[in-house]
């Protein structure tokens, strides 16, 4: 089996990782950078696989080097480099239906939409609070489905802090024909499991994330609906604050036409095209490259 210097740490298990390296395989996470100068000294004569694909992390400012890194970095998709291996754990695993470390995890939702823009918050960052604060100085929040931590909840909400993730088979998810998704990180260029629910929902996406992750997302095949997301006017822009600026600006605008379900209503073949795509092999041969070229010894 997959080893690790802290089997019992949440979001360690990396099992799935036996598909591309051996069973005794030591994995390294960044997890694991908390004690950086015992974890160097424990390393030095073992040889070791680093992943870090479960949260964003800078690449070139690695706490610990390894002869193998898996980045779910997606500049690494287009400029590959060596020892650095792009692995979309999330885009992967979850075209896969595998739910990871989650449990009674779903992957689906309907497509009868009957309400406009979702946007959920459950933990605090910057960025989140900026928009949180900016649609609520517009008077937009309740013209959504919008929560917040410590402000806002879901009206069937029940505090969890188990940190488990059930999916998409709730009633907001089959409700809401849009969602807008606030990243881990806006700044680094990662992709979470928040980024693939509108695809899994059978939702049109408005992603506030790092730049450049609408191109990516498109240029590996998937519909973002540039026709009626305006993405490309924000997605290249690299202050993040100008680029959150216009995703508010253009979610206004949606809102307040009120034209949102019968947007949706009229692309659904292209929604239910999406999702089929995500859970194909043809999707993830695409997204797959790199990792593909790994067998285990």
């Amino acid at each position: 089996m997959i080893q690790y210097l802290d089997p019992d740490r949440y979001y360690t298990n990396r099992s799935y990782l036996t598909q591309w390296f051996p069973e005794n395989t030591l994995v390294v996470t960044d997890n694991d950078f908390e004690n950086v100068q015992w974890t160097q000294a424990w390393l030095a004569d073992k040889k070791y696989v680093l992943d870090i694909t479960h949260n964003p992390w800078p690449d070139n400012k690695k706490l610990i080097e390894a002869p193998v890194t898996l980045t779910n970095n997606f500049q690494f998709w287009y400029q590959p480099v060596e020892k650095q291996v792009f692995f979309p754990l999330f885009l992967w695993a979850f075209s896969l239906r595998k739910s990871l470390w989650w449990t009674g995890f779903s992957f689906d939702a309907g497509n009868k939409k009957t309400q406009g823009i979702m946007c959920l918050n459950n933990r605090s960052r910057p960025h989140r609070t900026w928009l949180w604060e900016e649609f609520t100085r517009r008077n937009l929040t309740d013209l959504m489905m919008y929560t917040f931590v410590g402000d806002r909840t879901l009206p069937d909400e029940v505090p969890d802090s188990t940190r488990n993730d059930i999916g998409v088979d709730h009633w907001v998810y089959n409700q809401y024909a849009v969602n807008l998704v606030t990243e881990t990180d806006i700044d680094l260029t990662y992709i979470s499991e928040k980024t693939c629910k509108p695809f899994m929902a059978r939702q049109i996406p408005i992603i506030a994330g790092s730049a450049g992750v609408n191109q990516f997302l498109s240029d590996v095949g998937l519909d973002m609906f540039a026709d009626v997301v305006p993405w490309s006017t924000w997605d290249s822009e690299t202050d993040s604050s100008i680029r959150l600026q216009k995703i508010v600006n253009f979610t206004e605008s949606w809102i307040r036409s009120d034209s949102i379900v019968s947007d949706y209503n009229q692309l659904l073949s292209r929604v239910q095209a999406n999702k089929k795509y995500f859970h194909s092999e043809e999707f993830r041969n695409r997204i797959m490259i790199q990792m593909s070229n790994l067998e285990p010894a």
